[in-house]
């Protein structure tokens, strides 16, 4: 009898389940409902249905399991008797309940109507499943002709077959007829080949699940077959079995060594053949596994480190967009001092202008207004620097981590940072307010970074205890002022630069410590924090810049952050 694949298997189970979860959910809706309104004694009838339908599910589930490759039609031909027979007790309870209810409950007649009908329909089609098997025909390989057995093929095997497809290659054509003629008994899908360059031929344009290859043969050996495919790493876990009139145990620890399964001599053992080609296929098909497993993995981990990569991007496109507002906040106020001054400017021109025309010349007032002017001139390169500095930094925060490496005064980029940070949460929050304490090495050398990437670290730091001390100031009401700490120095071995960001927030639980740099690991409640921050701030300081990064916390009294950054650059960077 022929088998069904797991295509047809799971078009089979789909066809018969959907009628039987008619009938059960009919039924229990039924026992609901006449239970609720005190309906007639049918309790019985209503739970023997459900029972025969779940004895239905169960013969389906046992015939055709959901992980069975493939199943024997016999074994389709016994659930379908079974459910045949259910099917028909089904009808009978529920000619039996209608005709109990008659006219009295005509919805309740009507959802039996339908519970009858899901039952025929689940009759017809097990009745229809048995006699499809039962009317084919045995299969011609019971009586197969001398010379071309059923199943044999010169060419390649039927790809949407789960028997399992086994080359032969040998040089004797009777060796090959036995062979196949024992095989195929087992359902297997034969191929035959009548030496080695002809099995080669047929491994690079087909698939095999096993290869029988015989030692001694012409044009290309049994052995000098074997290193080419094993030389080939898409043949790589197509096992083989050597096979052989000669039992030699050189020959045999050769062929082992490079790379056969197992040899078999001739004559063959048909228990011992049998157990060693279903071992070697068994192992085949756990290898292919594996490789779609592996190559699943890695999809998936090709995924995953694709979507990494855009929540990195979103997480400083994020930090950008924060900080929109509080830069239009800081840049507005040299641009005030620059607007205010040229038009004091303008002013002081115009009536130096009236000083020139008029006579006599007061000299010392036109000297007074001259050097009014160049104040408000120096005032305006002053501010002016100012803004153009505040936009440079931000420019530099918005640049992706390909920048370069520049010598950069640090106390100038941390305070840039930490006020930027300041300004973007206070344009977001109109009661944020804090207190920014700055102890600056003023003696501190410009230092090789790349700018951009260090102050996205110091903004995510700033912007972070800002955050926690405004938790605490909520928590605690009263009189408490957020203070944020920044602070640079030399570093105790006189090789490093140590920048400190320190805030008086909530402080970080001990447990979190340990995993505050891992990705997507957050404190902060959900929806406000990716938990990436700080993953990007560590690599941009200890891979990018070669330097360390810590942190020191006490609950409800400080978090601490210190970077640790060379003052010159390793030779190899």
């Amino acid at each position: 009898m022929t088998t069904l694949d797991a295509s047809e298997l799971s078009h089979l189970r789909h066809e018969l389940r959907t009628p039987i979860n008619h009938v059960l959910g009919y039924t229990e809706m039924l026992l609901e409902d006449l239970a609720d309104n005190d309906g007639p004694p049918v309790a019985e009838s209503l739970q023997a249905i459900i029972r025969e339908a779940r004895a239905a599910m169960s013969a389906i589930g046992a015939a055709m399991p959901s992980t069975a490759p493939k199943v024997e039609a016999s074994a389709l031909i016994v659930m379908s008797e079974a459910i045949v027979g259910q099917s028909r007790t089904i009808m009978g309870l529920c000619d039996e309940c209608i005709a109990l209810f008659g006219a009295d409950l005509p919805m309740v007649v009507e959802d039996l109507v339908r519970v009858r009908t899901a039952a025929e329909r689940l009759g017809a089609l097990a009745a229809q499943i048995g006699s499809t098997h039962t009317e084919e025909p045995a299969p011609a390989a019971q009586t197969p002709q001398p010379d071309q057995p059923v199943g044999y093929t010169t060419e390649a095997p039927d790809q949407t077959s789960w028997a399992a497809r086994i080359l032969v290659v040998d040089d004797q054509a009777e060796n090959r007829r036995v062979l196949r003629k024992r095989l195929e008994r087992d359902q297997y899908h034969i191929t035959e080949a009548a030496d080695g360059q002809a099995c080669l031929n047929l491994l690079a344009g087909a698939s095999f699940d096993l290869l029988l290859l015989d030692m001694m043969m012409p044009v290309l050996d049994g052995y000098s077959t074997l290193r080419a495919i094993r030389g080939n790493a898409a043949l790589s876990s197509l096992p083989v079995l050597m096979i052989s009139a000669d039992e030699e145990v050189s020959n045999v620890a050769r062929c082992i060594e490079a790379g056969a399964e197992d040899y078999l001599p001739k004559p063959f053992d048909p228990v011992i053949l049998k157990a060693r080609i279903s071992a070697c296929i068994d192992k085949k098909r756990l290898r292919d596994r594996e490789h779609e497993h592996t190559a699943e993995l890695e999809r998936t981990l090709a995924q995953l480190r694709a979507a990494q990569d855009q929540l990195v991007v979103q997480e400083k496109m994020a930090s950008l967009g924060a900080l929109t507002a509080g830069i239009a906040h800081e840049i507005k106020n040299p641009l005030n001092f620059v607007i205010n001054f040229a038009n004091l400017s303008g002013d002081l021109v115009t009536e130096l202008g009236e000083l020139l025309n008029a006579e006599p010349k007061d000299a010392e007032f036109m000297e007074e207004v001259l050097t009014d002017l160049r104040f408000n001139m120096g005032k305006i390169t002053e501010h002016g620097k100012r803004a153009d500095g505040i936009v440079r930094s931000m420019l530099a925060h918005s640049r992706s981590g390909a920048g370069q490496f520049e010598d950069i005064d640090i106390n100038a980029l941390s305070t840039d940072a930490v006020n930027l940070a300041y300004h973007g949460l206070k344009a977001r929050d109109s009661e944020f307010n804090a207190t920014i304490e700055h102890k600056l090495d003023a003696s501190l050398p410009k230092i090789p970074v790349i700018a951009g990437d260090l102050s996205r670290v110091l903004l995510n730091l700033a912007t972070n205890g800002f955050y926690a001390a405004m938790q605490r100031r909520r928590k605690e009401h009263g009189n408490f002022q957020p203070v944020v700490t920044l602070e640079t120095r030399r570093a105790a071995t006189g090789e490093h630069v140590e920048i400190l960001v320190r805030d008086n927030g909530t402080g970080i639980p001990a447990d979190a410590l340990k995993k505050i740099f891992m990705p997507f690991y957050t404190t902060k409640p959900t929806g406000e924090g990716t938990g990436l921050g700080l993953s990007i701030s560590y690599q941009i300081v200890v891979e990018q810049h070669g330097g360390q990064i810590s942190v020191a916390s006490e609950v409800n009294q400080y978090t601490e952050f210190r970077i640790q950054l060379p003052l010159r650059r390793a030779a190899s960077s």
